[in-house]
């Protein structure tokens, strides 16, 4: 079980800070002297259109997927399959939310523009308010009070 527990923390890890690392390496890059050669309005336009609809559905599929996946896995049987189900349902939020930052960046790089940077920033927050901790995890998958002291260790 520890095993998963660290699966879980390191995915989440690697997701949130890879993010917030791909965002400040961009924020970075746009305030330096160095720049990308600059779009024509047409499709700097349609590429902040393109972002904007894909950080909306990915705001709209995580807040979507945590809604219907969590009273799914307070309903298994057994510790196991919950925190099974959990490990995956954590690590495809946070590596598709990953996936979609970098896309973000590259795209605000290209456009030489800050306006997807809100965006991206909103989808940061999402990580951070889904962010696994072990009370988070004790009430996600509906523990009680002695199943959590004894695999999660968390205190009564």
């Amino acid at each position: 079980m520890n095993a998963l527990i660290r699966k879980i923390r390191r995915t989440a890890n690697w997701g949130l800070y890879g993010s917030i690392g791909a965002v400040l390496i961009v924020v970075i890059f746009h305030f330096s002297p160095w720049h990308v050669s600059y779009q024509q309005p047409q499709v700097a336009r349609w590429m902040l259109i393109a972002g904007t609809i894909l950080a909306v559905l990915a705001v709209a599929m995580a807040l979507m997927t945590i809604r219907k996946t969590t009273p799914r896995l307070r309903q298994l049987d057994s510790f196991e399959q919950k925190i099974q189900g959990y490990a995956a349902y954590i690590s495809s939020l946070y590596r598709g939310t990953l996936a979609i930052v970098v896309i973000e960046c590259v795209l605000i790089v290209l456009m030489s523009d800050t306006a997807l940077l809100m965006i991206t920033i909103l989808l940061i927050l999402l990580l951070f308010l889904s962010y696994p901790n072990m009370y988070k995890i004790k009430n996600d998958l509906g523990l009680t009070d002695e199943e959590a002291a004894e695999h999660l260790g968390i205190e009564k």
